[in-house]
């Protein structure tokens, strides 16, 4: 039997990056990556999505400047600066709907998977969709630096996380260290308990997004008096990511909507016997989350939680169904669901990838799933 496509993975990251696991074994690393990281399908789009993907990042990047304009006195109760640099690492989830039309999932302003979706598409052979290889990603960050007014000719970047090698894509920080050096920057990867001034630059993957929890009371501080800077940042979390804009939008009126905003209730103001006969086609999440925790799909939450998120903390979002392929996987035909990825920094998309999976969420669990390449035609 072959060798698993992890496992190449593993080898082809190995090859590329000697140092990759100094300090670590290369059992400890097979261990650290998940069997279901990659897929080994790909996800064919056409050329007019593609142009579609780059037209809906432009009109949420419009509506950046709409909030900053609009709402920026909402983000002073966070009691947090408000910084000159954007967020790097961006992304846009989205639905292709029956009709090849997007529908927006969330926007992530700590998206993961950049730097391993640029070696994977390597390790495949697969021409990625959008120019964007290990330079771009770089430039990202030096601007980033540009922007705080970090001007040292060696650079310094902290990858800083709750307890990172226990992260599930801890991998990905050492591949990022690894670009890093290749370039002549130097970076640690480090608990967000140990950051101090002298990381004055920090790419920031813990997802206290607002700096609220007792762990993060530390970067709060050095943040607040310009002691350390961060990315992605909390503003842009306001300003993009924060479910809260998902019904702003809805209602605001200077700007175009995107086509692919979907309609949300805000359940702080809603009808809640509506919702109740509605819910079946909606989808109640968190404002302030990230991923699948605490999400519920209408059609099977049950009156108790219901009534438990009927609260300003949560939204009702019109449900969209994810894409589904059909490929042979094993000698059988199987359906997969799938979303799309789109990594954007200012409002530049940078990259696409697919997330391949079964069941409810895109969890890296499922057999044949995982992250895919897109191939445009």
């Amino acid at each position: 039997m072959g060798m698993s496509l992890k496992s190449s993975f593993i080898q082809y990251l190995l090859k590329k990056y000697p140092d990759l696991t100094s300090g670590l074994a290369t059992e400890q690393l097979e261990n650290l990556v998940s069997d279901q990281l990659l897929s080994p399908f790909q996800v064919k789009l056409s050329k007019y999505l593609l142009s579609d993907i780059q037209q809906e990042i432009n009109s949420y990047w419009s509506l950046r400047d709409w909030g900053s304009k609009n709402i920026s006195e909402k983000f002073s109760s966070q009691n947090l600066r408000i910084p000159k640099n954007f967020s790097a690492c961006m992304s846009y989830d989205f639905h292709v709907n029956s009709d090849q039309k997007l529908e927006l999932i969330e926007i992530n302003t700590n998206a993961s998977f950049l730097a391993l979706g640029l070696e994977m598409y390597d390790f495949h052979k697969i021409k990625n969709a959008v120019p964007f290889a290990d330079q771009n990603l770089i430039d990202m960050f030096l601007n980033e630096l540009k922007l705080c007014g970090i001007h040292q000719p060696t650079p310094k970047i902290a990858i800083t996380d709750s307890k990172p090698s226990e992260q599930r894509l801890y991998v990905e920080f050492l591949v990022y260290q690894q670009i890093f050096k290749k370039y002549g920057i130097q970076s640690d990867i480090l608990d967000i308990e140990n950051v101090t001034e002298n990381s004055d630059f920090l790419y920031n993957r813990y997802t206290d997004f607002y700096l609220q929890s007792e762990p993060s009371k530390k970067i709060k501080e050095l943040y607040n008096s310009e002691k350390i800077n961060l990315s992605p940042q909390p503003w842009d979390y306001f300003l993009l990511a924060d479910k809260q804009r998902l019904i702003d939008w809805n209602e605001q009126i200077d700007q175009p909507k995107p086509e692919s905003l979907l309609p949300v209730y805000d359940l702080g103001k809603a009808d809640k016997d509506r919702i109740w006969k509605e819910r079946k086609n909606l989808f109640f999440k968190p404002k302030n989350s990230f991923g699948s925790k605490q999400a519920y799909k209408g059609a099977s939450i049950s009156k108790t939680t219901f009534e438990n998120v009927f609260s300003d903390q949560f939204i009702a979002q019109k449900i969209s169904n994810p894409s589904e392929i059909e490929v042979t996987f094993e000698d059988k035909p199987i359906k997969y669901k799938y979303d799309l990825r789109c990594y954007a920094y200012q409002d530049q998309l940078q990259m696409i990838i697919a997330r391949i999976y079964q069941g409810q969420t895109t969890n890296l669990r499922t057999p044949g799933g995982g992250f895919a390449c897109v191939i445009v035609d």
